[in-house]
């Protein structure tokens, strides 16, 4: 058995991602209603349940486009979902902010809705439910892979053979491992509307359309001038991270243990010389934000230049 799931992603979160936490516990425990019914009455109430929830292009009620977004009947089908709301959604709250990023992510699920919609009826899948989160977490991809363009996946790769286990890591530029994915679910969907099948019980219409709509929003943004969603002029405190000294000097530290937040990019591990120098020769502007471990916020580089 071989096996590849992405585990993290090079970006350090300024604050902990509570919206994406319980989108993460709404979800969960929904599964385990729908375990629980299934249980109490078999698979005909899980059917009924999915029926009752689940967004069916061909006779939409207006309440199941939203709570489709919430529905998995299926163990792994809300792991892997999960997985991926964690690691994208997590970083695009960090950034857009928590209100902004609630209203982020059921746009993107709307629009992954209306395009499943009409693939749906294209593709004679009409009377079919769909449920899952996949939608709206595709939105997060594309709004990840439009504000932390620079960013890489770390990837966990694990093959098991009888009584042996092997198992790795490895990097990948985000852009790339996105833009493949992306093209795929393109690809797919195209095959659905030619063949006029719904055989392959993935909605990838929702996936492009949530795809879409996460660059739409994002590209919007910044059109309209806010490019201050990588640049806060107050970062909030980083969790988990031991208490500050009351006036930390990075000139007595030797080991790469800085990180450097400037314009979307985050860089690090960085030793204090390496950071001087790209303060001095301007490949750190002087609006960054770095932090240090023993530091319990982001500061502004300006402070290591009057140091």
């Amino acid at each position: 058995m071989f096996f590849i799931i992405p585990v993290g992603v090079d970006y350090r979160t300024q604050r902990l991602p509570v919206v994406t936490f319980v989108l993460i516990g709404i979800n969960t425990l929904i599964y385990l209603l729908s375990w629980l019914v299934f249980l109490a009455g078999g698979p005909i109430a899980e059917i009924k349940l999915v029926m009752a929830l689940g967004l069916t292009p061909a006779r939409v009620e207006l309440y199941t486009l939203f709570t489709s977004l919430f529905v998995h009947t299926g163990f792994f089908h809300l792991l892997g979902n999960m997985i991926y709301l964690f690691l994208f959604g997590s970083c695009v709250e960090d950034i857009l902010g928590r209100w902004k990023f609630v209203l982020f992510y059921l746009a993107g699920g709307l629009a992954a809705d209306f395009v499943h919609i009409l693939v749906a009826l294209v593709s004679g899948a009409g009377d079919i439910p769909m449920i899952g989160a996949s939608g709206a977490i595709s939105a997060c991809i594309g709004g990840f892979v439009l504000l932390l363009s620079k960013a890489s996946i770390n990837f966990r790769w694990v093959f098991w053979l009888i009584f042996r286990v092997w198992s790795g890591e490895f990097w990948l530029p985000a852009w790339l491992v996105i833009s493949f994915w992306f093209f795929k679910d393109v690809f797919s969907t195209g095959i659905s509307i030619a063949s006029e099948s719904a055989d392959s019980g993935v909605a990838f219409g929702a996936h492009v359309g949530g795809f879409l709509a996460g660059l739409g929003i994002i590209g919007l943004r910044r059109l309209a001038g806010h490019k201050g969603d990588e640049k806060r002029t107050q970062p909030l405190p980083v969790p988990r991270v031991a208490a500050a000294p009351r006036r930390p000097r990075v000139v007595a530290v030797a080991r790469a243990d800085m990180f450097i937040y400037d314009n979307g990019t985050q860089l690090g591990p960085l030793t204090p010389g390496q950071v001087q120098a790209m303060l001095s020769d301007g490949t750190v502007s002087c609006e960054a934000f770095y932090w240090q471990e023993g530091m319990t916020e982001w500061r502004n580089v300006e402070e290591l230049v009057r140091e």
